[in-house]
């Protein structure tokens, strides 16, 4: 981090060695639970929590771009944020990252849906 502005935006959730192997990983900010996905070389942060009802998406497939509740089968767009399939309707929320070096940090201010370019 480079400014104290940004010091007080980006809030570190995470490192690399956290995802020990797997592509998905949950954390917390206070009361947001945020769930990181690992899409290539890239770290997506979303809600952990399907919009149908509130489940986490912690263990959902994660295939194609898009990740599936595990309980009722909605399935989300992660570059998105979008309901590509029901029983969900409303889009997730989505998280700016921010990556230095093994360290992940999530602009957890930043609450809106659609897609958000990385830094």
């Amino acid at each position: 981090m480079n400014s104290s502005q940004e010091a007080q935006i980006w809030v570190p959730v995470a490192s690399f060695a956290d995802f020990r192997g797997q592509r998905q990983i949950v954390c917390s900010v206070g009361d947001l639970q945020l769930l990181l996905l690992r899409v290539g070389p890239e770290v997506i942060a979303v809600q952990d929590g399907c919009t149908h009802l509130g489940e986490s998406l912690y263990g959902g497939r994660l295939m194609g771009g898009h990740i599936t509740c595990p309980f009722h089968g909605a399935c989300f767009d992660v570059a998105t944020g979008e309901a590509v399939s029901g029983p969900a309707v409303a889009p997730l929320r989505r998280f700016r990252v921010q990556i230095d070096g093994d360290q992940i940090f999530v602009d957890v201010r930043n609450r809106a849906n659609g897609p958000l370019s990385h830094s």
